[in-house]
């Protein structure tokens, strides 16, 4: 499949989320149409609601545009539509939309977020500038418009101490940046991601050992280990409703445990148990403190 140096290859996994996903598709629409070429790719990770049929609703709705011809200055549809016959995961999933991306530029991107203005097109730019960067990430917001975490710091052991035992405000967990500017970080968050297809493949794409959560941190680290950066792009801004696709898989007391799985794999089964140590004691520490 040859590739478009011009195109922007959104790709957007989805799982029972049909509403929250033809949001997404919306806002897209809304603020990029008429400004770059870009294809959408919705991967269906076999819902089992409605999704299949709004999709398709949307895509035959007549004044729905989502690329370009410079020629012409003709609007055109180009969405493409992935049914799984299973859940496969997030990393597995996106992979699968990425061979059928034509886009020189992925952008990956969860299915319950939300563009609120064409800033998208900013980072793009940025990015398209500076090829020693290797992924980039925008702002994540909450519903109601304040900031959201979505970058990690390195995920060490004496991060974890540093801030679970002395006290240091973002050692170790996902947090914003302190300043607004853009910034070089150790990982983003994979809700909304920018790379380019050649270096996603060199990677050789989404780790597949993952099947929801530390994807985004596996792959950050894959980027940092070959030399390229990681930045954080606050100018652009997105909508993020967080976990919108996980809440049917756990009550929210127990959606931590869904995170063990992914914990293991990344950190390895030794230093996982000593960062469960460091974060556990810490906080039985700090319950009897309060005491």
């Amino acid at each position: 499949m040859k590739n478009n140096n011009n195109m922007l290859s959104i790709i957007i996994v989805t799982w029972n989320t049909a509403q929250i996903t033809l949001k997404c598709l919306k806002t897209i629409n809304k603020y990029l149409k008429d400004t770059i070429d870009y294809e959408i790719i919705v991967v269906d990770n076999n819902s089992s609601d409605n999704t299949k049929t709004v999709i398709a609703n949307y895509h035959q709705y007549p004044h729905r545009v989502i690329a370009r011809n410079e020629e012409t200055k003709q609007s055109r549809w180009n969405l493409k539509y992935i049914k799984n016959p299973d859940n496969f995961g997030f990393a597995k999933a996106n992979n699968i939309g990425v061979k059928q991306a034509v886009g020189d530029y992925l952008l990956f991107l969860n299915s319950d977020m939300e563009l609120i203005d064409d800033s998208l097109i900013k980072m793009l730019d940025y990015f398209k500038k500076d090829e020693t960067i290797g992924i980039i990430g925008p702002q994540f917001l909450n519903i109601d418009k304040t900031p959201q975490a979505s970058i990690f710091p390195p995920q060490t052991i004496l991060n974890a101490f540093k801030e679970f035992w002395l006290g240091q405000k973002n050692a170790y967990s996902k947090h914003n940046p302190p300043t607004n500017k853009i910034s070089q970080v150790f990982a983003i968050s994979g809700g909304a991601l920018l790379i380019r297809q050649k270096l996603f493949k060199k990677i050789g794409g989404w780790n597949e050992k993952y099947h929801f959560y530390f994807e985004d941190l596996d792959m950050s680290r894959a980027i940092n280990k070959l030399g390229y950066k990681v930045f954080f792009y606050p100018f652009c801004k997105v909508i993020h409703r967080h976990g919108a696709s996980g809440k049917a898989l756990a009550d929210p007391q127990n959606q931590w445990r869904r995170l063990i799985n992914g914990s293991i794999k990344y950190h390895g089964c030794f230093k996982n148990y000593i960062l469960y140590l460091i974060i556990k004691s810490s906080q039985v520490c700090q319950k009897y403190l309060k005491k």
